[in-house]
């Protein structure tokens, strides 16, 4: 500015009056060099632009970017409130797809949105975090599948378990199941009328069986008692569409560790492996498979130990990778980039909340991008491509 006030000054004093005229036009041009090197607002950098028209008035602002065909509004986020990723996800339920957002606004203040329904303000976020688990997407990370021992005690199963008359039972939906010497994992459905469960029955005493080495079992509400060895029971994961668990359990006897799912699919794995965190990735998809990715050539799925799928680069993040019905459809987003299964890619650049989700047998992935409309709000919208 003060660069522009000593031009200005130069200006007037060696111009004459009748030169005004000249002088105004001067002034209109360093201010249109000053405005165009302003810095753009974090606000304005998350918003596609628009591309200019040629014919266009260069004084007139631009038009809002106009969304694809294949994308749906569903709300509108107010210009002081920000996403809280971490408790936001996209997700099948009953054969349609469903949201949940949690945004906070400047003064802390939550608000959640579900399925275009907004409520809050809250003080607290009544949503907690969401980590991407085997319910969600077929994949699950290290806290989300872990077995609890002892008197570390898993919440979920807290939840349901009831001592009566001196044993543990599991109190679900007004029956009892059990007893049991101990509960190491529950995972519940969405609509709260199923359940898998890894359990202890016995063991080579009383005392450590209650503290969930000994017999290990995978039940549900249903008729599943299946047992899943014998030892110490490390992990427990529940298929995409809840149709089959699968227990991870340290058979210390024989120095391997057995997967097992509940169609008595199995797969070893080494001692090694395990205390060094080097083991395959793995998971049981919903005809009871163990789908898994080789630690040591993590480009590639395998389906109970044989190759149905490779990528173009090693699959990092579970989180990001989707499993389809049919494998051979699979997708792996990163960085901007949507990778089949069959060595294609796509670019998929600024979206959030990837999602592949099957729903009546066509599977598709779906995202959240904003656009600003004509007003300048900001408008979130679901998009979705079939794969």
């Amino acid at each position: 500015m003060k660069k522009l006030l000593l031009v200005l000054l130069v200006c007037f004093t060696s111009f004459h009056q009748s030169e005004a005229q000249l002088l105004k036009k001067l002034k209109e041009k360093a201010e249109k060099i000053i405005e165009q090197k302003k810095p753009v607002t974090a606000t304005e950098s998350n918003t596609p632009a628009a591309p200019a028209s040629e014919n266009s008035n260069k004084n007139e602002s631009k038009t809002p970017v106009k969304p694809p065909s294949y994308c749906d509004s569903i709300f509108v986020i107010n210009a002081e409130e920000t996403f809280l990723y971490d408790e936001s996800e996209v997700f099948a339920l009953n054969n349609q797809t469903s949201y949940t957002f949690v945004v906070q606004n400047n003064k802390y203040e939550y608000f959640v949105i579900e399925d275009g329904k907004r409520t809050g303000p809250f003080k607290e976020s009544p949503v907690k975090s969401v980590k991407p688990s085997s319910e969600e997407d077929g994949s699950s990370s290290e806290d989300d599948d872990k077995v609890s021992m002892g008197d570390d005690k898993d919440p979920i199963a807290i939840q349901y378990s009831k001592t009566i008359s001196g044993k543990l039972f599991i109190v679900f939906n007004g029956k009892n199941y059990g007893p049991y010497d101990h509960v190491g994992k529950m995972i519940v459905s969405r609509d709260k009328k199923q359940f898998f469960a890894l359990v202890t029955i016995g063991g080579a005493n009383a005392m450590t069986a209650k503290m969930g080495m000994g017999n290990n079992f995978m039940v549900n509400e249903a008729i599943l008692k299946q047992k899943a060895g014998e030892g110490m029971a490390m992990k427990f994961s529940v298929s995409k569409g809840f149709k089959h668990c699968m227990a991870v359990v340290m058979d210390q006897t024989a120095q391997k560790v057995i997967s097992i799912t509940s169609t008595n699919k199995t797969e070893e794995g080494s001692m090694e492996a395990l205390y060094s965190g080097s083991g395959n990735i793995s998971f049981v998809n919903d005809n009871g498979d163990i789908v898994s990715v080789p630690s040591q050539s993590p480009t590639q799925i395998l389906l109970n130990g044989k190759e149905v799928a490779t990528f173009k680069v090693p699959i990092k993040s579970m989180s990001r990778l989707f499993i389809t019905p049919d494998i051979s459809k699979s997708v792996y987003y990163e960085k901007g980039k949507l990778y089949k299964a069959d060595g294609t890619e796509e670019s998929l650049s600024g979206i959030l909340f990837p999602k592949v989700i099957t729903i009546k047998n066509i599977t598709a992935v779906y995202f959240f991008k904003i656009y600003k409309n004509d007003s300048g709000a900001r408008v979130v919208y679901l998009c979705k491509k079939e794969l």
